[in-house]
């Protein structure tokens, strides 16, 4: 199906601003469609802003090179302090994601390893835009995101089909106008304190004057996702299964994401953003003490706190690129290319670390400093979204054509 903008349209907060009412600033962004709602299956993208560095995440441990390239920032072995948890033999778990360990060894849990494209570049700020696009260099330039033209293709009618948390729209949805509601899903609502039933009441009869208008559809949906949010009680519903959060923001978008699901509200697609200090140029051991270790833990109580649904959800953890395979001389690395992906999932063929490896030695690496791409990220996407969605992934990267993708997901 061909992505048709006419039927997929944001909920803009502009609408009810008109009046002096308007939404809480905030970091989450949800977006509608219209058809019959079909599948239950759950995409959750979580972006590491920043370039977080793979060869620190899931160690190649055995490989010749590692501890000669990366000095005093190299993790120790297996068995010895502070060493990694092997995972194959050849790669290890940075012990700072411990908390993912168990979800790997019950076969749920996979690395992606050598993933990237070189034409991304080694600037946060294109990497970025042009995965997000899904086209590599900017080659034609869109103005649509590749999740935007993925959720295209998924009939259904419910408001909340796609939610992102973030600080501002990610490119990845960019074709829609969004509306701005607050980070905790129990503030989004009018701002009208003091006389919220009369503003709400003058509000829904304006819209609802004019249904067919751009203006009165988008404040009449605006108002269904109002009412879908604030009066469905599993969205304020605590953790389960004994589940326990960490008490930072990305921790509490990941929590609302789960309630979200666990709701069933139609939701099929998620993202979340977690922006953090992965940008380690210096004392990376410190910083990615800090923020893998904040990233294991919220990851594992997400998997806990979904319970028997998350044989239906694929977390697609993912960053712009990797950092370069050799220390500098500030004990941190510098951008790189390809990077490390997590998958977690009851789809997810896990329990093992998949991609074909480049190898570590300087010829082996790209432009003799950086680890080699062997998956372009674009297959595994495409992988994703085609065993997620089930969409076509022919139209997702305009001028390619995605392979039979890398067989972590199936």
């Amino acid at each position: 199906m061909p992505w048709d903008r006419s039927r997929r349209v944001f909920l803009r907060g502009a609408g009810l601003a008109a009046l002096g009412v308007g939404f809480h600033p905030s970091s989450l962004l949800v977006r509608t469609a219209a058809a019959a709602a079909a599948g239950t299956k759950v995409l959750v993208k979580v972006f590491l802003r920043g370039g977080a560095d793979g060869l620190n995440l899931c160690v190649p441990y055995a490989d010749p090179d590692y501890y000669g390239h990366r000095g005093d920032i190299a993790l120790p072995r297996p068995g010895q302090g502070r060493g990694v948890l092997n995972l194959d033999g050849y790669f290890g778990l940075n012990p700072d994601l411990a908390p993912l360990k168990p979800i790997y060894d019950d076969g749920r849990l996979a690395f992606l390893h050598a993933v990237g494209h070189y034409e991304l570049t080694r600037s946060h700020f294109d990497a970025q835009d042009w995965m997000e696009t899904g086209v590599p260099g900017n080659r034609p330039i869109l103005n649509s995101g590749w999740l935007d033209r993925c959720i295209g293709q998924i009939p259904g009618s419910e408001v909340t089909q796609a939610v992102c948390f973030a600080r501002r729209l990610p490119r990845s949805f960019l074709g829609l106008e969004p509306i701005v509601v607050a980070q905790d899903l129990a503030s989004f609502d009018i701002r009208a304190r003091n006389w919220r039933p009369e503003a709400e009441r003058l509000l829904r009869a304006m819209y609802e004057a004019e249904p067919e208008t751009p203006v009165g559809r988008l404040g009449l949906q605006t108002f269904e996702a109002l009412d879908i949010l604030l009066r469905t009680p599993a969205i304020a519903a605590p953790p389960a299964n004994g589940a326990v959060y960490p008490n930072n923001e990305f921790s509490n978008s990941m929590r609302q994401a789960a309630a979200i699901i666990k709701a069933g509200i139609g939701t099929r697609c998620l993202y979340v953003d977690y922006s953090a200090a992965f940008d380690t140029h210096a004392n990376q051991l410190t910083s990615n003490a800090i923020d893998y270790g904040n990233l294991g833990l919220v990851l594992a109580a997400f998997d806990a706190d979904l319970g028997r649904l998350r044989d239906d959800v694929v977390v697609m953890v993912t960053t712009e690129f990797g950092r370069a395979a050799f220390v500098n001389g500030s004990q941190g690395t510098d951008h790189g290319s390809a990077h490390c992906m997590i998958l977690i999932g009851g789809g997810v063929r896990g329990g093992r670390v998949h991609g074909r490896w480049p190898g570590l030695s300087k010829p082996d690496l790209y432009q003799e400093r950086d680890l080699a791409v062997t998956t372009d990220f674009r297959d595994a996407f495409a992988e994703v979204a085609r065993a997620q969605l089930g969409v076509d992934p022919s139209i997702l990267f305009p001028g390619y054509s995605p392979g039979p993708g890398p067989g972590v997901v199936g």
